[in-house]
């Protein structure tokens, strides 16, 4: 945990924050921190024009521990304040038993860190990402007795350093180049031992073309180091890609030392100017890089980004994939946004994004009791039911409306019930529209339908169809898989004369075929169908979004003495006169208010679900992460939470992740919209 780093924006697991050098005020405020994603040139650290101090490594050449400790202590006290301390760290080699050296390492720590040159300024610690190690008998072994050669054991768990750093290093980030699975699993297994508002450094590692996927991941801090050596070999960096200068023609860079000259000049300059003028140009390739990447996570778009920018080198795209696949993806996810989300390439469908959505669907949303269904394809409007196509099929079944669920299916979401058009991301996504399915998005949408219409067995009794092209060869299989009918009702296009029609008849026909005859002039037979008035319907799609953030626990919320006042997109849910939530068209969520959190807490279904619990004090303005006892690891960056002290209640929205608050010493965790002092719940 940390007092010197604090997290100002977040992008999934990318984040734009503060990394202050010193406690002390600064004439110029804005030379008291540095800026993260950070990058630190590496030949200005090592001449001593950062703010950084490196103590370096510290060899252990014979003297005992206390002179060891002593000489630590004594590098420590020279370094003068405002800089960021590099703490020294023992060099031994990779046969060095692992228990001992961690055994070692953590004594610097415990002799240097009651220090007061700790409590003035942030300190940097190597973490580093290598399994346990054992030593192979000398008996097993070709060396003979004299073999003290370490074999690494594959396991999981890692070695962790249990320090009071504020920055850590990866060791042997460098090494990992071109290795996506091998980073990945080192990578994950460090973030996850360390505190969420810890800041990361990969040292040796960056180039413009790898920076943006790094920085997405988590990293907080680069170096040039990587770039500066490249320059001494001949090499040209773009985030494009790494050329040799050789066989280049052109130079695509217009930076300082770029320009006015061509590769031809670059070539038949003197070797030292050369190789200087190619260092400083990677090293602006990278800069630059990097003040795009904090420019996309302003804008919330860093994640489309880095899909375009995984496919100059494979490993990049490995990583994404591998990203997609861990629990970190899910946790760093926003659950509501105002940002589009852009579904442009293959790795767009794995977003944890669309993924939970869709889970939440299978687990959370409960159909209405309607025993028809109809299927719709999506459409480039969003929501779906103010495009000029919906709009037509919902005039076509009008009347007949009260006894029709609706459903759209689309790619990458999967499945969209209606009353779910406009939480996040059914309402705020957009897709390449071409017209072809490859046969991953056949195989995820037709999955998804077939487990909703399988859950929904015992209610459905029709389907209907208003689909075509690949939306009704989906159906089409999964009818046939399911042994199920469905009534296909296009012709041409969906929007066509000839289809509203026929879709218009299906649903006439079905509500015909279940209706009695007439038995008297006077008395007009009903069909012998499901159905929902308006305000039913109203109220199933509050239903559906309060369980879509909060589960079963929202049925709470939901007893004859509900009611809702209110038209779709605006609309508030009442508890008698009481307001218990109102819906918010930005991000199709509900914000629940003190009375809804009261009713939730005396749920029997509530069990600490997205609930914040706080010290006993009242939050005035912003609750910040030091004043979190514990939070609800389910919570999730956007949710809207309940805030509980032994005192206090409230509710809120959530600014990061309640495992973040959990682990977190800085930063914004929650935004209180109210809060009140009780004496019992």
């Amino acid at each position: 945990m940390t007092k010197f780093f604090e997290i100002d924006d977040r992008d999934g697991p990318a984040r734009i924050g503060k990394l202050y050098i010193s406690n002390q005020p600064a004439e110029k405020p804005a030379a008291s921190f540095i800026q993260t994603p950070y990058l630190i040139n590496s030949s200005k650290l090592a001449a001593g024009e950062l703010p950084i101090k490196n103590l370096g490594t510290l060899w252990q050449t014979g003297q005992d521990e206390e002179e060891y400790f002593a000489a630590v202590a004594n590098e420590i006290s020279k370094t003068t304040e405002s800089k960021l301390l590099i703490l020294p760290r023992n060099q031994y080699t990779l046969t060095y038993p692992e228990a001992d050296h961690e055994k070692r390492e953590r004594k610097v720590y415990e002799k240097t860190g009651g220090m007061e040159i700790f409590g003035k300024r942030p300190t940097a610690a190597v973490i580093r990402p290598i399994k346990y190690s054992k030593v192979i008998e000398a008996d097993d072994c070709i060396c003979g007795d004299d073999c003290n050669r370490a074999e690494t054991v594959e396991k999981e768990t890692f070695a962790v350093e249990k320090t009071s750093a504020d920055v850590y290093m990866m060791e042997s980030a460098g090494s990992f180049d071109d290795d996506s699975i091998g980073f990945f699993d080192a990578f994950v297994n460090i973030k996850e031992r360390l505190p969420a508002d810890a800041t990361l450094w990969l040292p040796n590692l960056a180039t413009p073309e790898n920076a943006a996927m790094l920085i997405y991941l988590g990293a907080d801090i680069l170096d040039t180091t990587r770039a500066e050596v490249a320059g001494f070999s001949n090499k040209y960096m773009t985030n494009a890609g790494t050329f040799f200068l050789e066989d280049m023609t052109e130079l695509p860079c217009r930076c300082r030392a770029c320009a006015g000259k061509t590769a031809k000049d670059l070539r038949e300059m003197p070797a030292a100017e050369r190789y200087a003028l190619l260092s400083e140009h990677n090293v602006n390739a990278l800069d630059s890089e990097m003040a795009l990447v904090r420019e996309k996570i302003r804008r919330g778009v860093i994640r489309e980004y880095v899909e375009g920018q995984c496919r100059v080198r494979t490993w990049l795209t490995g990583l994404l994939r591998l990203f997609d696949r861990s629990p970190l993806a899910e946790i760093t996810a926003p659950t509501f946004r105002r940002e589009t989300l852009y579904a442009t390439t293959s790795e767009s469908q794995n977003r944890a994004e669309i993924q939970r959505f869709a889970k939440r669907i299978m687990e959370n949303y409960e159909a209405p009791r309607k025993e028809i269904l109809v299927i719709f394809p999506c459409s480039s409007k969003k929501p779906y039911s103010i495009s000029a196509s919906h709009q037509r099929f919902i005039q076509s079944i009008e009347r007949n409306r009260k006894y029709v669920n609706e459903l759209i299916i689309t790619s990458p979401m999967g499945i969209i019930p209606r009353e779910l058009e406009l939480t996040y991301p059914a309402a705020h996504y957009d897709t390449t529209v071409t017209g072809h399915w490859d046969l991953e998005e056949r195989a995820w949408v037709g999955g998804l339908l077939e487990e909703y219409l399988v859950k929904n067995k015992d209610l459905y009794k029709h389907i209907v169809a208003h689909v075509e092209g690949p939306y009704r060869e989906i159906c089409e299989s999964v009818s046939a898989k399911l042994g199920i009918s469905m009534i296909y009702t296009v012709e041409r296009s969906p929007t066509s004369q000839i289809s509203l029609k026929n879709l218009r008849t299906a649903v006439d026909q079905i509500i015909e075929d279940a209706t009695p005859e007439k038995e008297s002039e006077t008395h007009k037979p009903r069909p012998a169908l499901l159905k929902r008035g308006g305000t039913e319907e109203k109220m199933d799609q509050a239903k559906a979004i309060a369980r879509y953030q909060l589960g079963p626990l929202a049925d709470a919320l939901f007893t004859e003495e509900t009611t809702i006042k209110g038209n779709f997109p605006k609309f508030m849910l009442l508890d008698g006169r009481t307001q218990l939530a109102v819906l918010v068209p930005q991000f199709g969520q509900l914000a629940f208010s003190i009375e809804a959190a009261e009713k939730l807490i005396k749920s029997e279904n509530y069990d600490g679900q997205y609930t914040v619990t706080i010290d006993n004090f009242l939050p005035k303005g912003s609750l910040l992460a030091p004043g979190i006892v514990e939070a609800d690891p389910a919570i999730r960056t956007g949710d809207d939470v309940i805030i509980l002290g032994e005192n206090v209640i409230g509710v809120g929205k959530a600014k990061m992740s309640g495992v973040e608050m959990n682990t977190s010493t800085k930063g914004v965790a929650v935004l209180p919209r109210h809060t009140k002092y009780i004496k019992d719940i």
